[in-house]
């Protein structure tokens, strides 16, 4: 579970997180939660993969505002050939109220080629542990 602080600049004119910064909470969580299941990106990148975000949508479910602490956590919703998707939902710690909830979708790559590359076992293997029970998005 990842956490975070609202930050002045997290908000917009209207005092609440500005859209786009749910994916920039979702970007962190996503790479602890990767790191947790031992797929390190300079590793992948040293065994000649890349991974890249091809897909993101978010739902936004209520608004979090200034000093609020939002709770990020991550799960696996699907293990393909060349990619897999990940589910985030941002919780208000204070009171648990679902604030958004997405899904993001990484393709994996030959880095010298730049081409997609089926799963390398080492990732497939991390990923195909933790699945979401309720689908993550």
């Amino acid at each position: 579970m990842y956490q975070r602080k609202v930050r002045f600049s997290d908000t917009d004119c209207q005092g609440h997180v500005f859209n786009a910064n749910y994916f920039v909470y979702a970007d962190d969580a996503i790479t602890d939660f990767l790191e947790e299941l031992g797929l390190v990106y300079a590793e992948m990148v040293r065994r000649g993969h890349d991974m890249v975000l091809a897909r993101a949508e978010c739902d936004f479910r209520s608004a979090a505002t200034l000093g609020e602490t939002m709770d990020v956590a991550v799960s696996v919703i699907r293990v393909g050939n060349t990619s897999f998707t990940l589910g985030f939902v941002v919780t208000a710690t204070g009171d648990g109220r679902v604030v958004a909830r997405g899904k993001e979708v990484y393709v994996i790559l030959d880095r010298a080629a730049g081409t997609p590359t089926p799963l390398p076992d080492y990732v497939r293997d991390a990923v195909a542990g933790p699945t979401a029970d309720d689908g993550g998005g």
